[in-house]
């Protein structure tokens, strides 16, 4: 899984979850699958991209990411 912006789904540089065989992710379980990747629990994730948990259960329900926490989160996997 990453994030990406070279994808016909992402529009505006604003990167998308895709999976290893480059189909679309909702945000949700993008969101849910990196914190798995990494052994994450909410908080770890809500520091690294500067918000509080309560945002992170958030994006895990359904509600879209800001595009500069995309950003940071997309970092986070490239590295």
């Amino acid at each position: 899984m990453k994030l990406t912006t070279e994808h016909s789904m992402s529009s505006y540089g604003i990167p998308i979850f895709v999976d290893d065989k480059k189909n679309p992710l909702d945000y949700a379980d993008g969101v849910r699958q990196l914190r798995k990747e990494h052994g994450w629990s909410v908080r770890d994730l809500a520091d690294h991209c500067g918000v509080s948990p309560r945002t992170v259960e958030g994006w895990e329900q359904g509600r879209l990411p800001s595009k500069p926490a995309l950003l940071l989160m997309q970092k986070l996997l490239d590295s």
